[in-house]
């Protein structure tokens, strides 16, 4: 009884839960999310750094199941590579959201911009006829932001315009000033770049690009192909005196030259703007014997005070350390004492023909005059294209984008001419009295530097593409020898991701670097160029360094009252300094697990007031407690320090020292003139600068 009872109890509890079950509704499927993409393959283009970027990206309802970039005019080395390896990085990032590839800004931003539009297409979005309006645009240019300002009408591109920028005054402004004309008159972002002015021309390009698909157009068609005709230049058979090089010694050679009434003067130059490095240079001017400086008379300045009794002790005192085993004396320095002595006439010329310096005292840090506005602001564009111009104004006549590609020898050995070709290639031979070599270095130049500069042959050299020892290689056919075959090369300082020069660093922005495990290696106070060179050289670092500074130090960097410069901001525009929430998450991020130790150890000897073990004092104490910023930085070399061996009045010399008539040298295509007295190099600017003087003083006694 009991047990049917039992039975009957479960089987209403049963049909009773049976009931409550049914009486709730039953659960919704989840919502199926909706189509991103209409599955099939789309195209786009945009503006990469050499040409058009295409992409061709293939989609399923949800997602890119494959792409592939193009762009044949990249450069190989950093836009090249970025091509092949973006394909993976978009499938990862199913987006366009993903980093900047090292070294390939423009072209990653290309890639971008080409995905994002096909992409658009995929979505629904079709592009269509530009709308009429102002479309203004952030783009990175070499020296950080400038901002770029597309107007349409009726379709058509009707202006563009550059309101704010940083570029290097003498090489990016002439892209600034150049490249919207070009645009506009086109039509099309297609342009030639800027030769010389490749990163401000790309940036430019780029930033009407990025209009163009704010403005609901197609980027496709604003980049028809534009032929650029190549007229046939005046230039006569005839001259004075012809140049190769409208670098810094070449244009200071024209300068004295016209100064003294020697105007029937041919500059060949190999790319599309003048200066060679002139531009870049940091503007600092060391010289002795200056009237202008002794009647300043606060002697603020030993690298300008007297020759014998402070600057030759000073120099002597390096001299001597480097080169134990071959001590010299004061009596021993004519280069130097001849670079350094001419430097005192030259910097009181200037001042008489209004080249502008900054008020002598004014910039704290220096340690003698700079060209106006300062150190790395511009002071040395200015004075280059003052020297261009009244050069010209004088009747120099400049040919650019015209490589000298030979050299006249007559059957005495004298040299009587260049050769150069233009890019349709019409020839040019000029005859002169006086045939000067002011081409540059060779530090592009594979083959050269496995022969004169073997270690660091492979290495990555900061400068311009141009640079790849044409005159060294007239040199040598004219009967010419290299000198300082390798000897030692300075390194400076860059970012790594844009190779942006950072050379002074160590002065605007106290910290320290580090290499591949976090660890310090080196007194980067001490003859840093030097340090850098080995520690690039040095297996253990890894090749990879790192800058760390705190929030004290981010803010000199962008206002270094020392140099009064804010060039430096860039690394904080251009997203290459980076900023951390502690040490630990930047250890994490970029695997380096002696950071937090290297750091500690630095505090604690800069709350002791001690050096450390590479005799770096003053250390600069790393606040941590607001996070830390690291600059993924990379040591870089520049040039290259053998050349073409001549005398003290510029003449190249044959390898029995013997004078080859009629030919001159100055600038990096003789090398490191300090060598010649047993200093490193040191002040290449100073020294290209005052012997192409030296050199155009001497060729106008000649020719006159």
């Amino acid at each position: 009884m009991k047990k049917f009872f039992a039975i009957v109890l479960a089987l209403s509890m049963v049909l009773s839960l049976a009931a409550c079950g049914a009486s709730q509704p039953a659960k919704e499927a989840p919502a199926a999310e909706p189509d991103l993409y209409t599955a099939g393959t789309y195209s786009a283009v945009a503006q990469g750094f050499g040409g058009p970027v295409s992409v061709e990206v293939t989609v399923d309802a949800k997602s890119i199941t494959d792409v592939k970039f193009a762009g044949m005019e990249e450069t190989p080395e950093y836009g090249g590579m970025a091509i092949r390896n973006l394909p993976e990085v978009v499938l990862a990032a199913q987006s366009t959201e993903f980093d900047t590839v090292s070294s390939a800004t423009y072209t990653t931003g290309a890639a971008k911009l080409a995905l994002g539009a096909a992409l658009d297409q995929a979505k629904g979005v079709q592009p269509g006829t530009v709308q009429d309006g102002k479309y203004t645009v952030e783009v990175v240019g070499h020296e950080g932001l400038v901002t770029v300002t597309t107007m349409f009408v009726g379709g058509k591109i009707q202006s563009v315009s550059i309101p704010a920028n940083n570029e290097t005054i003498g090489v990016g402004t002439y892209a600034v000033k150049r490249m919207p004309g070009k645009i506009v008159e086109a039509q099309s972002i297609n342009v030639d770049s800027v030769a010389g002015a490749s990163v401000s021309s790309a940036a430019i390009k780029q930033g009407v690009a990025k209009a163009i698909v704010l403005a609901g157009g197609n980027v496709a068609d604003f980049q028809a192909e534009v032929e650029t005709p190549v007229e046939v230049k005046d230039v006569p058979t005839e001259a004075d005196v012809v140049i190769m090089g409208a670098g810094t010694a070449g244009i200071m050679a024209a300068a004295r030259l016209a100064e003294a009434g020697v105007t029937n003067v041919v500059i060949f130059e190999k790319s599309g703007i003048p200066g060679g490095c002139f531009a870049t240079a940091y503007g600092g001017f060391n010289n002795t014997g200056s009237q202008t400086i002794e009647n300043w008379g606060t002697g603020k300045y030993p690298y300008c005070g007297d020759w014998d009794n402070v600057v030759a002790p000073i120099l002597l005192k390096g001299i001597n350390a480097r080169n134990p085993e071959n001590q010299r004396t004061v009596e021993d320095m004519v280069w130097l004492k001849q670079n350094y002595e001419t430097g005192g006439k030259l910097y009181d010329w200037m001042t008489s023909i209004g080249v502008g310096f900054a008020t002598l005292g004014a910039i704290p840090k220096a340690a003698g005059p700079a060209f106006a506005p300062g150190i790395y602001s511009g002071g040395c564009g200015y004075a280059m294209e003052f020297f261009v111009d009244r050069i010209t104004m004088k009747g120099v006549k400049i040919f650019y984008e015209t490589p000298v590609t030979d050299i006249i020898i007559a059957e005495d050995g004298s040299v009587t001419g260049l050769v150069a070709t233009d890019k349709a290639g019409n020839t040019y031979t000029v005859n002169a009295k006086a045939i000067m070599l002011a081409s540059g270095s060779f530090a592009k130049n594979k083959e050269l530097l496995k022969e004169y500069h073997t270690a660091t042959a492979d290495a990555y050299y900061n400068c311009p593409e141009t640079l790849t020892g044409d005159g060294l290689l007239l040199g040598l056919k004219a009967g010419g020898v290299v000198d300082y075959a390798q000897a030692y090369q300075p390194g400076f300082l860059a970012s790594y991701d844009s190779h942006f020069e950072l050379a002074f660093m160590h002065y605007t922005t106290p910290g320290i670097i580090v290499n591949i495990n976090g660890d310090e290696f080196g007194n980067i106070m001490k003859d840093n160029h030097g340090m850098m060179a080995a520690a690039k050289a040095d297996p253990a670092n890894g090749d990879t360094f790192y800058y760390v500074f705190d929030n004290d130090s981010a803010a000199a960097t962008r206002d270094y009252e020392g140099y009064q410069m804010t060039i430096y901001n860039a690394i904080f525009e251009k997203g290459e300094a980076v900023h951390y929430d502690s040490v630990e998450a930047a250890a994490e991020a970029l695997n380096l697990p002696n950071l937090a130790a290297t750091i500690e150890k630095n505090n604690e000897l800069a709350i002791k007031g001690e050096a450390n073990e590479w005799g770096r004092a003053g250390l600069p104490y790393i606040d941590t407690r607001e996070g830390i910023w690291l600059c993924r930085v990379d040591p870089n070399y520049y040039l290259t320090t053998a050349g073409l061996r001549v005398d003290m009045d510029g003449h190249v010399l044959t390898a029995e020292d013997e004078v080859i008539e009629n030919l001159w040298a100055a600038g990096d295509v003789i090398g490191a003139y300090e060598e010649r007295d047993g200093q490193k190099y040191g002040n290449g600017f100073n020294v290209a600068f005052i012997f192409g003087s030296i050199v155009g003083d001497n060729m106008a006694e000649v020719v006159k």
